[in-house]
């Protein structure tokens, strides 16, 4: 009887700790998930201005004779705005999509997460990196083809 009282215990005990460890784990990675969100969300202003210097780039390029320069730059900046624009849609959507898989609660207080929201969270984590990177490299891209 002492025995599966025992094992009860350590079962029990065990339990709690990975309910306490997986907690831990959730809470960390939606705070890395929102911690990426929050350094890239203050470039959102910079895309707005970087796409409005390369289309007036653009449009002063269009008062002078196309040559094959003139062209490749166009083409360049064309490309550095579409760049800029997916960027910016990349954010608005996942911004849209993050909200609408999470409360407030889960985001900000901590709230446990069910498993199946666990793994949406992973697969956020996995889409919030990739919209970080799409709009560093669209905004180094644009500020490059900028200053040529």
């Amino acid at each position: 009887m002492i025995k599966k009282i025992v094992l009860c215990s350590i079962v029990l005990i065990s339990l709690y700790a990975c309910k306490t460890e997986e907690k831990k784990d959730t809470s960390s990675l939606m705070k890395e998930v929102m911690s990426v969100h929050d350094a890239v969300m203050p470039k959102m202003g910079t895309i707005g201005k970087l796409v409005k210097v390369l289309n007036q780039q653009k449009d002063s390029l269009l008062e002078v004779a196309a040559t094959e320069e003139i062209v490749l730059k166009m083409d360049a900046l064309s490309k550095g705005v579409d760049s800029l624009q997916n960027a910016h849609k990349k954010m608005m959507t996942w911004m849209k999509d993050f909200g609408s898989n999470f409360t407030a609660e889960e985001i900000l207080k901590g709230k446990a997460l069910s498993p199946e929201k666990q793994l949406i969270l992973e697969q956020e984590a996995i889409k919030v990196s990739e919209m970080e990177a799409s709009i560093i490299g669209s905004i180094q891209y644009a500020e490059q083809i900028s200053n040529q």
